[in-house]
């Protein structure tokens, strides 16, 4: 029966084959390395990566080289690899004779960050890169599958890729409570290239994963398979659907405006694009971000990400007209308030005289 539901999965995502892990994204990134690496590899690993990451590949003994990132936002909150910084580091690495043979990657940021990963695969392999095994962290990224704006830049969307180079192996993690309806620590891994791959993945699984998972976690996995197969499409345009009537909803809200909505970070680079089911709003009008979140809370809204001037909303498949229609409610009583309070303490442009006279 499980393994059934994993074939369903595997086929939903466009991969060779599926695994359920019960014990959260972490267990999956530590089955996914193990995998891939044998003794005396090197590996490059993306600096902005998941803490298991860092802990295992140490735990390994692994040889590592860090990628760091080399594009900041102005405040430095917000940082990402561009391209050629990837491409020249793993070309020098080689030319030094110490290639890696393990490139991992995460595909996706809290904030919204997506890189176009089949396309960077890609022009890395044409650009004589050596490396033939990665490893993706696509933690936030399962509903990209499900919409055409974002599946195109999805890790297991690399068909014409293992035309190319039969000898790829590409893994990716996905937290599949994070993004679908399912229970707290439920985790898919998917696979895409050569046959023994998701025998190794099987292997490594038997090794760490917990030879009694939760069925509870595994019946939400394999419901949340069943509604993504007949429903996922739908539920990703509902989502895009919500964020533009929020958008248009804060365009009419004092302080805030369209002007307010960023949705544009580091877009000048070809490999990076913007969730579009997140939004981060400048709030610099109303307050700092920690601001807002205390006055949003006032109004039973808990609001989880900001950073400094700027909030982060998340517009998930449990979204619905109702949370936006309270969201941009508060939003606008916050905004009056805020124009009040400013009245209250401005300067007169008129001379006040104050009666009786010398009073």
């Amino acid at each position: 029966m499980i393994a059934e539901s994993q074939k369903l999965t595997a086929k939903l995502y466009n991969a060779d084959a599926s695994f359920y892990i019960t014990s959260g994204t972490s267990t999956s990134n530590q089955i996914a390395i193990t995998a891939l690496f044998e003794k005396g590899q090197r590996i490059l690993i993306d600096k902005n990566c998941h803490q298991s990451i860092h802990f295992h590949a140490q735990a390994i003994g692994a040889e590592v080289r860090y990628l760091c990132p080399d594009l900041q936002t102005m405040d430095q909150e917000i940082s990402a690899w561009s391209y050629a910084h990837l491409e020249n580091t793993l070309l020098s690495l080689q030319n030094e004779g110490k290639g890696c043979d393990i490139v991992i990657l995460t595909a996706q940021s809290y904030e919204g960050i997506i890189y176009d990963i089949p396309q960077v695969l890609a022009h890395l392999l044409s650009a004589g890169v050596q490396a033939r095994k990665f490893f993706i962290d696509e933690a936030w990224g399962s509903l990209n599958y499900f919409s055409e704006d974002t599946r195109q830049l999805t890790a297991m969307n690399i068909d014409s890729l293992l035309e190319l180079y039969p000898d790829l192996e590409v893994i990716c993690t996905h937290s599949a409570h994070k993004s679908l309806f399912c229970l707290r620590q439920a985790s898919i891994i998917h696979c895409r290239g050569k046959k023994e791959l998701a025998e190794k993945i099987e292997t490594a699984k038997y090794r760490i994963h917990t030879t009694s998972p939760s069925y509870p976690i595994l019946a939400s996995l394999d419901a949340a398979q069943a509604m993504m197969s007949v429903k996922g499409e739908i539920l990703a345009t509902h989502t895009r659907e919500l964020v533009h009537e929020f958008i248009m909803g804060v365009s009419d809200i004092a302080g805030l405006g369209e002007k307010s909505i960023c949705r544009e970070v580091f877009n000048t680079h070809w490999h990076i694009q913007y969730d579009p089911t997140k939004i981060m709003i400048d709030v610099s009008a109303l307050g700092t971000g920690q601001e807002i979140k205390t006055l949003l809370s006032e109004h039973d809204i808990y609001l989880k990400r900001f950073i400094n001037n700027f909030i982060l909303l998340n517009f998930h498949i449990g979204i619905n007209r109702e949370a936006i229609r309270c969201l941009l409610s508060s939003l606008t009583k916050i905004s009056k308030d805020n124009k009040n309070n400013k009245e209250e303490n401005a300067v007169a442009n008129k001379f006040i005289i104050s009666y009786p006279p010398g009073v």
